[in-house]
């Protein structure tokens, strides 16, 4: 391993973190602009996560085995996602039209669940755990997702209510 290739690890991972971190915090507390710092510190944080995460994948892919060449691929598409929806969801705070706040929590939420599971799904890889345990850690990472965001949006129903 390299000084290029564990200088990108670190970066990658660095910014996912606090991508994670700031995303639950808008989740938490929306913002009020998509010109806020919480919000532009978040979407930096996502583009440089996942501008590193495809080059290290290409650095690396020579040297992959079939199972990581699947994962990787799977995660470097899934990372270009995460910056459309990271840009879905700056256009809905800018914006701010009637049902905007779900559709931006909607989208950040997205971005958390598929941070949180590549973070579980290379942990495991990378620790060679069986497939099953990859595919159940995925797979309950998604559920306690997916319940998070629903309480979050019955949340911003009430006020919108109000």
């Amino acid at each position: 391993m390299g000084a290029a290739h564990l200088i990108l690890i670190v970066s990658h991972l660095s910014a996912a973190t606090l991508a994670f971190i700031l995303g639950i915090a808008l989740c938490a507390r929306l913002p009020g602009s998509a010109k806020s710092v919480s919000f532009r510190a978040y979407a930096v944080s996502v583009w440089l996560a996942m501008l590193c995460l495809v080059t290290v994948v290409i650095l690396d892919w020579p040297r992959l085995n079939l199972t990581r060449h699947i994962a990787f691929s799977v995660l470097g598409v899934l990372g270009v996602y995460l910056i459309w929806r990271t840009e879905r969801a700056r256009r809905q705070l800018r914006d701010q039209r009637p049902g905007w706040r779900l559709s931006f929590v909607s989208h950040i939420g997205f971005v958390l669940i598929s941070l949180f599971d590549g973070f579980c799904i290379v942990l495991a890889i990378d620790l060679l755990m069986p497939a099953w345990v990859v595919i159940t850690v995925a797979v309950l990472g998604v559920a306690v997702g997916i319940i998070a965001l629903r309480a979050r949006a019955k949340t911003i129903r009430a006020v919108e209510a109000a």
